[in-house]
């Protein structure tokens, strides 16, 4: 495994004119030293933010390494005290020599570095994947840099274009969590052809990772969206996600948004002990794919006060996750909070311990929903609960859906095909209340070859607000599903 910074778009380093600019960042390839002790705890769930935000801490700024704004690069920007045209000899350890410790908060911005030679750093380089390069440099002096010390990175006020970056750990520059603070409106390069994987922005092999402020992502996908044929083809899946955390542990996001991604807004991976709160997550709703939180492989993740407004799940949980939280979103547009969809690719693990509390979902076309595909993947979801959740004008309210992807039946009645190996026990939906769009606001269509088990309808209380008039009750249907009941249930419950 490499410990340095993986870049996203080897073509843009091939091109580049200067042996000083392939060293530059080659070198972030190869600098990183490996960190032997873990982060863990210095922020555990329920960690005070207070002490946090106490800890004095080095600021790296974004501008300071060659960043520049869009108003910049159109009036040939300010070269004055920029650090990141820099020679080989000025980066051991990826770090900046010269530059002086400091006191807390100071800025590299404030520095002046002496330059010789030509400027050759960004040579061949569209302006995003400049801006790229000085947001990389950033990273790398902050993360494992001489600096030895508590760090922030900082990007400014302003308004950045700039095209894929990896930000990767571990770090070694303090035993403190690392912290990003985004201020600024960072849109995304439309060009696809800069992707060489499909994310935007990615964080990995990070343990201790801060990411805050009122800044903006912006994905700009409305300039991808338009190029497909429909929600379901190839090319959606080609579109980068604009945030991307590969194996991220400890780490708190905060106050941020994401606006109009290609494809995911934020996607976690292999991550464990990870807070998400305060967020919003922002596309119309019939832009595909565009899920506001794509989680897999990962435990202990918590999803708070935030809102999604997106044209696929609000969040998804996929395979391998365990033990995650989310409480207090709103969510629509979009197709509500699901489990999965599972069980589509071999190979695929279980999924336990899922609890959703005090969400409400508006003009969602699903709100709790549990979704398996009919395949050669078995599996296991248990231990969910959905509570105290206000449901408007959902069409969708309450779904369990083993046989996601097959072809939709005109006439009611069980699934039909191949059946689901995905087994689905101990489910509790409670307390659940507001307006159905359909007249069918309960479905629970479990398999026939490992059909559901516990699951339980505690007080659930729906009108019809559909644009039918020839049929306004609501109806439930049942199939394969072992299920108990308590307190109120509207529509009546099937058997």
């Amino acid at each position: 495994m490499s410990m340095g910074l993986r870049l996203p778009n080897m073509r843009g380093i091939a091109r580049r004119a200067s042996a000083k600019a392939v060293f530059l960042l080659g070198f972030a390839l190869l600098s990183c030293v490996a960190q032997s002790t873990s982060r863990g705890h210095l922020y555990r769930a329920g960690a005070r933010r207070s002490v946090l935000d106490a800890t004095n801490r080095k600021v790296f700024d974004v501008t300071a390494f060659g960043a520049k704004t869009e108003d910049q690069m159109k009036g040939g920007g300010n070269k004055a005290n920029v650090v990141g045209k820099l020679s080989v000899q000025e980066l051991p350890g990826g770090g900046i020599p010269g530059l002086p410790g400091g006191s807390a908060e100071e800025s590299f911005a404030d520095e002046k570095i002496d330059e010789s030679g030509p400027d050759e750093t960004g040579a061949g380089e569209s302006p995003e994947e400049e801006n790229g390069s000085a947001f990389i440099r950033t990273w790398v002096a902050a993360c494992r840099g001489n600096y030895s010390g508590p760090t922030k990175v900082v990007i400014p006020k302003g308004t950045f274009l700039i095209g894929p970056v990896v930000f990767q750990g571990p770090c070694n520059s303090s035993t403190e969590p690392i912290v990003v603070e985004v201020q600024g409106y960072v849109k995304a390069s439309t060009d696809l052809s800069q992707y060489s994987s499909p994310e935007w922005f990615t964080f990995e092999l990070v343990d201790g990772l801060i990411i805050t402020g009122d800044g903006t992502f912006d994905g700009q996908g409305q300039n991808v969206w338009k190029t497909r044929d429909n929600k379901e083809s190839s090319s959606a899946s080609n579109a980068p996600s604009s945030l991307k955390f590969n194996k991220v542990n400890n780490t708190l996001i905060e106050g941020i948004t994401s606006l109009n991604s290609k494809f995911f807004h934020t996607h976690m991976f292999g991550c464990k002990n990870v807070t998400m709160s305060n967020v919003h997550l922002i596309a119309p709703g019939d832009s595909p794919n565009t899920d506001g939180l794509h989680i897999s492989t990962s435990s202990q993740i918590k999803v708070l006060n935030s809102v999604m407004a997106t044209g696929d799940d609000c969040v998804s949980i996929g395979q391998g996750s365990h033990d995650i939280t989310v409480k207090n979103v709103t969510c629509g547009p979009g197709h509500g909070i699901s489990i999965g969809s599972l069980g589509k690719y071999a190979d695929e693990l279980s999924v336990s311990q899922i609890y959703v509390s005090n969400c409400t979902f508006r003009n969602t076309t699903n709100g709790a929903r549990i979704k398996t595909w009919a395949g050669e993947s078995a599996g296991e979801a248990t231990g969910i609960i959905y509570e105290d959740i206000i449901m408007d004008q959902v069409q969708n309210p309450i779904i369990i859906d083993q046989n996601y992807g097959a072809k939709k039946k005109e006439a009611a009645g069980p699934p039909s095909g191949p059946a689901s190996k995905w087994k689905i026990s101990d489910v509790h939906f409670r307390n659940i209340r507001g307006t159905s769009a359909r007249n069918v606001a309960v479905s629970l269509a479990c398999s026939s070859a490992k059909p559901c088990e516990g699951v339980e309808l505690t007080d659930i209380n729906f009108s019809y607000q559909g644009t039918s008039t020839k049929s306004t009750a609501l109806t439930s249907e049942c199939f394969n599903a072992k299920i108990t009941s308590k307190g109120v249930q509207n529509p009546p419950l099937c058997r």
